[in-house]
């Protein structure tokens, strides 16, 4: 009789002992988990969601200024009635031209912009998303496009027809940066959870 209590006994302190090593065990794995989903996460934000954000926000600035150097444009010379005294039709083209450069100048630090946002896919594909992995492939289409469709004073080389055929290409397309954007605050939003 003592020696079925004395097993009893070693069965439930066993079986508590058990009990608290599992418990333990998936304790320690869960903060292991979390700990690398934290850790991962910074290194998305650092080295891909983070720089993409600081890139597309200044491409945002510099389509909103491009788009407001047009409206001025639009607003000075479109529908106007001008002298047509040859200095006046002069200054006034010199004026157009100037500003249609400076807007070109805008859009060609989109571009530098773009080479930056390559740079930083190249490097760091293993941090995208799965579900980011298209919207990032269109940009680099429409990169590639840019490069060899276009001549350096950015001409098209193809024949009109034959580019509509293909498809427009855009500087940075409004789906990259709207989901750049988007994807950089989720995951920081994500993090702060993780560290509560």
């Amino acid at each position: 009789m003592l020696n079925e209590e004395i097993i009893r006994l070693l069965f439930s302190l066993l079986g508590g002992g058990i009990a608290v090593a599992i418990l333990n065990w998936i304790r320690l794995n869960t903060a292991e988990l979390r700990e690398r989903k934290i850790n991962f996460l910074d290194l998305q934000l650092e080295r891909l969601y983070g720089p993409l954000y600081y890139f597309v926000c200044q491409c945002e600035k510099l389509f909103e200024l491009n788009k407001k150097w047009d409206d001025a444009y639009c607003k000075e010379y479109i529908g106007k009635e001008w002298s047509q005294d040859t200095n006046t039709q002069k200054a006034i083209s010199k004026e157009a031209s100037d500003i249609i450069e400076l807007r070109n100048t805008y859009i060609a630090e989109v571009e530098k912009n773009n080479e930056n946002i390559k740079e930083i896919l190249n490097n760091n594909y293993a941090y995208i998303d799965k579900d980011d992995i298209d919207t990032f492939t269109l940009f680099y289409e429409h990169y590639i496009r840019r490069k060899i469709e276009l001549d350096n004073e950015g001409k098209l080389k193809p024949p009109i027809r034959c580019y509509q055929e293909v498809g427009n290409i855009s500087f940075l397309r409004p789906e990259f940066i709207t989901r750049v954007k988007g994807r950089f605050l989720q995951k920081k939003e994500e993090l702060e959870k993780f560290r509560r």
